[in-house]
């Protein structure tokens, strides 16, 4: 089984925000009224702060090619004794595995 290599997924994941939050109503037999909600106010507010992440789509092949190449040139910068290179040439393993995949 492959491993999620969380650290990886987080760095390499592209943040859209969101534009619009569409509303549903529907009817219900009881209301219970509670205390601090603001309605409109509180959800023009929260929508500034709402994301959602594209790779929960699954990341496209071009998206692992980019995450790999900036990991290449990454490493390549590195002094060959910098402690991240050998976490790197992990992360590229994976990506390159991920890739024949694909």
């Amino acid at each position: 089984m492959e491993e999620l290599d969380l650290d990886a997924l987080w760095e390499n994941t592209i943040w859209e925000e969101i534009a619009e939050v569409t509303t549903k109503e529907f009817e219900v037999e009881k209301v219970t009224a509670v205390a601090g909600v603001r309605g409109a106010e509180a959800e023009d507010e929260a929508l500034e702060h709402l994301y959602y992440r594209r790779s929960m789509k699954g990341l496209s092949r071009l998206d692992l090619e980019r995450a790999l190449g900036k990991l290449i040139i990454k490493r390549d910068s590195l002094d060959e004794k910098h402690l991240d290179i050998p976490k790197i040439n992990q992360y590229i393993k994976q990506l390159r595995k991920r890739l024949k995949n694909v």
